[in-house]
């Protein structure tokens, strides 16, 4: 693979084939209402949304499929792909509804944790980064504040509230 300039190079965790095969995957366990990266505020049919600790931007939530181990939507059957991009949508009109973004963005990434999940981060109208991709490190915990916790709270009671409705 041709190195691509000026970017460093970067290697796959040397467990990554381990845990994409579901090896000590961290959300096979799922289930928990509090996890060291979230708060739960949805308990679905086929998966679970979380608001996020680490805010990507503000209202920055996920939602992690909770069936057996699988990496890629492609894994799932027609019948579970409809049922968790059910979920994860209904997670994301609620932070829509709360936080009123500009734009939200649905990533399906895993790189570093290869369980299916989805990063749902709204971009808010005075974003920084308005109409470019996220920068390089925002997924980075080490680099982002967590949200205090009463904080976090009560961004979670309000996102439970409207997906109660």
């Amino acid at each position: 693979m041709a190195h691509l300039s000026g970017m460093s190079e970067h290697r796959w965790p040397a467990d990554f084939a381990a845990l994409r095969s579901g090896q000590g995957c961290p959300m096979c366990a799922g289930g928990a209402d509090e996890t060291p990266h979230g708060l739960r505020v949805f308990e679905g049919g086929w998966g679970d949304g979380y608001i996020g600790r680490y805010p990507v931007r503000p209202g920055y939530a996920y939602v992690i499929w909770k069936g057996r181990h699988v990496t890629e939507p492609s894994e799932l059957s027609p019948e579970e792909m409809a049922g968790f991009w059910s979920d994860v949508a209904r997670v994301a009109r609620a932070v829509e509804e709360e936080y009123q973004p500009a734009k939200m963005n649905w990533l399906s990434l895993g790189n570093g944790v290869p369980h299916l999940h989805v990063h749902l981060v709204p971009r808010p109208s005075e974003d920084a980064r308005a109409g470019l991709p996220l920068e390089t490190e925002a997924f980075h915990v080490d680099i982002t504040p967590a949200i205090e916790p009463t904080l976090l709270e009560a961004e979670a009671a309000a996102l439970r509230a409207r997906l109660q409705r």
